[in-house]
């Protein structure tokens, strides 16, 4: 009887774990998916980058700031996130459009939202911010997303970003890995 007992219980651990195993890659594969969407960005968004939008807006001042930037660990090869707060403190709008890292050839602007009770996550062209405007990138939100970084992202370590903006400023921002709330 109590080899019948050890058998029915292997086997209920082992259709747990093969449960378990099953629902973990179809929450990594939906990431996946759902993180990999090319949008193709519109010419007209990279006209202006390393250039004033027009020579009557030359003397505008441009402030923007980032502020609690971090990024979520990983290991290399896998996806991670960053995020943080834009801030607008200039005279005129702007749109960052583009942003780059020494931990991925591949970094993009993504938007997660829910669309009919299912988290949803596009890569955006741009993100549009205002005078005065402060727009939040977090989780469940705007975000950064690093594909397959070509380093471990450790907990205290620190990467760096290029952030581009349309009226041609670029921020240089050094991030450091895990959240700092936490």
């Amino acid at each position: 009887m109590n080899n019948q007992a050890i058998c029915f219980s292997s086997a209920s651990a082992r259709t747990k774990l093969y449960l378990l195993l099953m629902l973990l890659i179809s929450i990594s594969s939906a990431l996946m998916i759902g993180c990999n969407n090319k949008v193709d960005y519109p010419k007209s968004v990279f006209q202006k980058k390393n250039t004033l939008a027009n020579s009557s807006m030359a003397s505008t001042k441009w402030n923007i700031h980032v502020d609690g930037a971090w990024a979520r660990p990983t290991k290399a090869g896998m996806m991670s996130a960053a995020y943080f707060k834009l801030k607008n403190y200039g005279s005129a709008p702007d749109s960052l459009i583009q942003v780059s890292s020494n931990a991925s050839k591949d970094v993009q602007i993504h938007l997660s939202y829910m669309n009919d009770g299912i988290m949803v996550m596009e890569e955006q062209p741009f993100v549009a911010i205002q005078p005065t405007e402060q727009i939040s990138f977090e989780p469940g939100g705007y975000h950064i997303m690093i594909i397959q970084p070509t380093m471990d992202l450790n907990e205290g370590d620190s990467i760096s970003f290029l952030l581009y903006f349309n009226s041609g400023m670029i921020i240089d921002e050094t991030i450091q890995i895990g959240n700092p709330k936490l």
